[in-house]
């Protein structure tokens, strides 16, 4: 018999196809909110984009601050913490990819609690005691939340939990709290005008990513498994005709309107699997983009979890219309599609670092999910040398 548990996130409203610096201002009054701090990355200075929502917030604007850097360290959720308590902010606002909007998650609980140094994230990790954090959702007075309008396609936005980086091991850690999730999201397609066109392709693969091994997952639900389905059928027939019209709007919101179905299945409660494990370490110890992770990673997981799970990859195969294609194929064909690299050599791994990223993995705890069960660092070794 079916069985399972389906996490709501304590998220209110998703806003889209409105521009950002409107609904920005709409959401500050319908939370009562009067100083908007402005979490963003070093990029963004120049931004256009940022210059409209600054203007128009005016007076609402509490201050920016422009250290979030990528993979999210933790040295950056300290930094924007401090910034955000000095100016007073009622709400935080990231605008940026994955690594800031993490970085804003937990930057919230750094707030809540009072704390001031990286050692101090230690006891907040997850699967270690929150000293009372969970506490935070009875608490009487106001706390200071986030609202997150993302500039590519990660979907970072839409879960409670957040991938930090400690600084000096550079392994990247989980961080979850119900409230980390934003208040509310904003699609404005605008809002990724601005960003290098190979972040927002290699983002779109990392949808897909959440796609596929949420489908593939051996605790799927009904409700991620149609989430998954109609998101990769978005993804698969828009990021091609993004790659052939960037500057596109219509074709850049349909993009983050496949990206927000494509995380719904993690954000209740769906683990995904080895391309997510391995990329996490990938990206926090060996500094490559999350959304190249994916590009490299996922193809070669599918290949490997085959021999357990051949059947439901052809499902989803069928699902999207792809029925004489071999899932991994297709992935592969859509990464190349768009220009991406496909191997971990691509993206200047040594062969001898292979062993080094295997074991990594395996320590991390975050293989524990994999439709086939990943016994040790030989089997990790299997799979990156399918990626090499």
């Amino acid at each position: 018999m079916l069985s399972g548990i389906h996490r709501f996130p304590l998220q209110e409203r998703v806003i889209f196809g409105k521009a950002a610096q409107h609904a920005l201002m709409d959401e500050a009054e319908r939370l009562g909110c009067s100083r908007l701090f402005l979490l963003c990355s070093p990029s963004m200075r120049d931004s256009t984009f940022l210059d409209k929502v600054m203007d128009a917030l005016g007076s609402r604007l509490a201050g920016a601050h422009f250290d979030m850097r990528p993979h999210s360290p933790r040295d950056s959720v300290i930094g924007a913490a401090k910034a955000a308590r000095a100016a007073s902010a009622d709400l935080l606002v990231a605008i940026g990819g994955g690594s800031v909007i993490d970085a804003c998650k937990l930057t919230q609980q750094v707030l809540w609690l009072a704390l001031d140094r990286e050692e101090d994230l230690d006891r907040l990790r997850k699967g270690m005691s929150p000293d009372g954090s969970a506490d935070i959702l009875n608490a009487s007075v106001p706390i200071t939340r986030s609202i997150a309008v993302p500039t590519t396609f990660s979907g970072a936005e839409f879960t409670s939990f957040a991938g930090v980086t400690e600084s000096a091991s550079g392994v990247k850690e989980v961080f979850d709290h119900p409230l980390q999730i934003p208040r509310s999201v904003i699609l404005d397609p605008e809002a990724t005008l601005g960003v290098p066109h190979w972040v927002l392709m290699s983002t779109g693969i990392r949808a897909v990513d959440h796609c596929v091994e949420t489908f593939c997952s051996p605790k799927s639900t009904p409700y991620a498994d149609a989430m998954a389905v109609q998101a990769f059928r978005i993804l698969l027939g828009t990021l091609p005709k993004l790659q052939a019209d960037p500057l596109n709007l219509d074709f850049r919101l349909d993009a983050q309107l496949g990206m927000w179905l494509s995380i719904l299945g993690p954000a209740a409660g769906v683990p995904v699997g080895a391309s997510h494990g391995i990329g996490r370490v990938l990206g926090g110890a060996f500094g490559v983009p999350h959304g190249r992770t994916s590009c490299m990673l996922l193809a070669s997981v599918l290949r490997w979890n085959s021999k357990v799970n051949a059947e439901r990859q052809t499902e989803l195969c069928g699902m999207i219309g792809r029925p004489d294609h071999g899932l991994a194929e297709v992935v592969e064909d859509l990464v190349k599609s768009l220009g991406e690299p496909i191997s971990l050599r691509q993206a200047g791994i040594e062969e001898s670092k292979l062993r080094n990223l295997a074991e990594r993995s395996v320590a991390s705890g975050f293989l524990e999910n994999n439709p086939r069960t990943i016994h040790g660092a030989d089997d990790v070794m299997e799979i990156l040398r399918l990626s090499w």
